[in-house]
């Protein structure tokens, strides 16, 4: 059962097949759900493993990935006017949550990681054409990170958070040595990752720079690369156990 609450009182909780967290205070909030993605001020967020294989988006309950991901929120109490979410086939029992503390940061990301269908290396060949708005084959797999960073950022910077964790994810990757399913090129992660990154609104600690120079940045990378790691190696072992 995997529970925490951070320094500043924000709780990450299990129920289920989700992982909530479910923020202290409202949160400026960059996610690349169809559940209020992009950056929006929000009260929560989750990752949410779907049990049941598609082949169409349109196979999902309520036939989007939106409506669904409406209908995962309200089944876990949250409002979904003030929730974010991301899926994967990936299985919560290897999530992993990893924190660090350096002075003024503190930060925790939660990181569920399948990658062994579904990695790909940028610029490999498409696997489809989304032929109509939103309907498309799903791909099983897939690397979702969430960061909560307890300080201020402002807008651009938040937006700037997404590179570093990318290459965060990619560098572990590359060091695990996980080749694309479709070239066997080393992998820069799978076709279907997601993020999402919170920040406070309005903190006493504020940080405007978020790069590899920083020492946000690197403690941004620090937990993203051992968190990925972590949560690789479990849905690894995890897989090939049920395939012996």
């Amino acid at each position: 059962m995997l529970n925490y609450t951070s320094p500043r009182g924000h709780q990450v909780i299990r129920k289920s097949n989700n992982i909530i967290i479910d923020f202290k205070e409202p949160m400026n909030c960059y996610s690349t759900s169809q559940l209020n993605g992009g950056i929006k001020e929000l009260n929560s967020c989750f990752n949410h493993e779907l049990n049941t294989w598609i082949n169409t988006t349109e196979d999902l309950p309520q036939g989007s990935i939106k409506e669904y991901f409406k209908q995962v929120a309200q089944g876990l109490d949250l409002d979904y006017h003030k929730s974010t979410g991301l899926m994967t086939t990936a299985s919560m029992d290897n999530a992993v949550l990893v924190s660090d503390h350096y002075r003024d940061i503190f930060l925790f990301t939660l990181v569920t990681a399948g990658a062994f269908v579904n990695a790909l290396r940028a610029g490999d060949p498409p696997s489809y054409y989304e032929e109509s708005f939103n309907n498309y084959v799903p791909i099983g797999g897939t690397i979702n990170i969430l960061l909560v960073i307890e300080a201020a950022l402002p807008i651009h910077t938040l937006a700037r958070v997404p590179i570093i964790i990318t290459e965060a994810k990619s560098a572990i990757l590359q060091d695990l040595g996980i080749k694309s399913c479709v070239t066997s090129k080393i992998a820069t992660g799978t076709g279907t990752d997601g993020v999402i990154v919170a920040c406070h609104k309005d903190h006493p600690v504020k940080f405007a720079d978020t790069g590899n120079h920083s020492q946000l940045g690197h403690s941004i990378s620090k937990v993203v690369m051992k968190a990925v790691k972590e949560s690789l190696i479990k849905e690894k072992l995890d897989f090939l156990k049920r395939n012996s």
